[in-house]
């Protein structure tokens, strides 16, 4: 029986490419995933400064036509509705703290999460709330925008556990 070399050397070396094809073709894409997560934490944290100077303009640009937000008790403004609420002053947020934050990108979405500790001004009073966020931001003709924001207020610590 006779063995073919070169056919061997062939193969190995088909395999070989393929294999750092996949390796580079991971490496771009790490390359993409980190340029647009520096794109997506820079936008947020314009997201957080618009927020806290009540910068309309700024969030207009920041926020997609179909924009929803979800507050931590359930009640959900279109784009409109927060823009309105933020320019009447019902809307006001003194501080936002944002902690274990994770984001993943997925092509043209990145998703965030995480911890949020808010303190806000409500008919009159001061608010602390905790809460855990869920953010979606979407790229559309090479450009982000903000989508969606979900948060769910986080038990009072001091509470006793069930």
């Amino acid at each position: 029986m006779r063995v073919n070399y070169r056919r061997g050397v062939a193969v190995t070396k088909k395999l070989v490419l393929a294999v750092l094809l996949v390796f580079c073709q991971r490496a771009a894409c790490s390359a993409q995933n980190s340029k647009a997560e520096q794109q997506i934490r820079k936008l947020d944290d314009q997201r957080i400064a618009a927020i806290l100077q009540q910068d309309i303009p700024a969030l207009d640009r920041l926020m997609s036509d179909d924009f929803t937000y979800t507050h931590q008790g359930g009640v959900t403004e279109s784009k409109a509705d927060f823009l309105a609420a933020m320019k009447s002053g019902t809307g006001a947020f003194k501080s936002l703290q944002l902690s274990g934050v994770t984001l993943r990108v997925f092509a043209d979405v990145a998703v965030i999460t995480g911890r949020c500790d808010l303190t806000a001004i409500r008919e009159g009073r001061n608010l602390a709330i905790p809460m855990h966020f869920t953010e979606i931001y979407t790229r559309t003709k090479g450009r982000w925008h903000w989508l969606l924001w979900q948060s769910t207020r986080l038990p009072n610590q001091s509470a006793p556990k069930p």
